[in-house]
């Protein structure tokens, strides 16, 4: 097992329902920013999830979620806010 951190633009990352975040938009901001690979980073349903996360991952999740007008959201709801 591990633990998830989310970016996410729903209120809660295991919403069903709420704005995604489609995968060209992703792909525009990784394209856009210097060093930024996907991996360790993965679209899926909608959100970007890395499984556990190191703090400097964590703090460019935070960049990437300001770049896409989300938030980044770990797996027991709690936001890594900036």
């Amino acid at each position: 097992m591990g633990y998830d951190v989310h970016i996410t633009r729903r209120e809660n990352w295991w919403d069903e329902e709420g704005q995604d975040i489609s995968t060209a938009e992703w792909e525009a901001v990784v394209a856009a920013a210097p060093g930024l690979v996907m991996a360790p980073m993965w679209w899926t349903a909608g959100r970007i999830v890395s499984k556990n996360p190191s703090d400097a991952v964590i703090a460019t999740m935070r960049q990437v979620a300001k770049a896409l007008e989300a938030r980044v959201q770990g797996d027991d709801g709690e936001y890594y806010d900036a």
